[in-house]
């Protein structure tokens, strides 16, 4: 059950109910998950799905990196609903189960392609300690260059806030989340 009440459509202001008709309309979903808090912001809701959109459409992120790291990131704060919805785009993105069910367990997941497991242990790091010390910038420099490692902060960032958002207005997973966690 949601802990900050759904606002539906109907008894939104004339902003909060643009951001959430645009937002249908690019997404396909507006009232569910962190979109239960950002409905009441409609400006930060804009926003974020403006960094969302960068990521999905133009960051240099794969999208198995990217769910891989956003994968780490809502596990890092145990968030129920995102941890769902990660899993399920990580594993049509071409994710080993094993290596989501690796990070559902907080255990070290192995992926078969390097830059991958780049990506994991990058958003690892930073999650664990909020920086990458200089062995971690100097590995990830090397293998993933300096814009994807940009783009793999701004991501780690973004899915904190969405993890923070949506355990604050007490979102929850789907019943036929294919991972759910532990």
């Amino acid at each position: 059950m949601s802990r900050i009440p759904l606002l539906k459509p109907e008894a939104m202001d004339a902003e909060q109910r643009r951001v959430y008709d645009e937002t249908l309309a690019k997404t396909g979903r507006a009232s569910g998950g962190p979109s239960i808090g950002y409905a009441y912001a409609p400006g930060l809701w804009e926003a974020n799905n403006g960094v969302s959109a960068y990521l999905e459409s133009k960051s240099s992120l794969s999208p198995a990196q990217l769910r891989i790291a956003a994968l780490v990131t809502v596990r890092k704060w145990n968030s129920d609903f995102p941890w769902a919805a990660q899993a399920r785009m990580g594993l049509a993105a071409g994710i080993d189960p094993k290596a989501v069910e690796a990070m559902n367990a907080k255990q070290q997941a192995s992926f078969a392609d390097a830059d991958d497991q780049a990506v994991h242990d990058v958003a690892r790091e930073l999650v664990e300690s909020g920086t990458l010390g200089d062995a971690g910038f100097a590995a990830a420099s090397t293998k993933l260059g300096t814009r994807r490692l940009v783009d793999l902060v701004g991501c780690v960032g973004q899915f904190t806030k969405t993890a923070m958002m949506a355990n604050v207005a007490g979102a929850t997973a789907p019943a036929d989340a294919p991972s759910k966690l532990k």
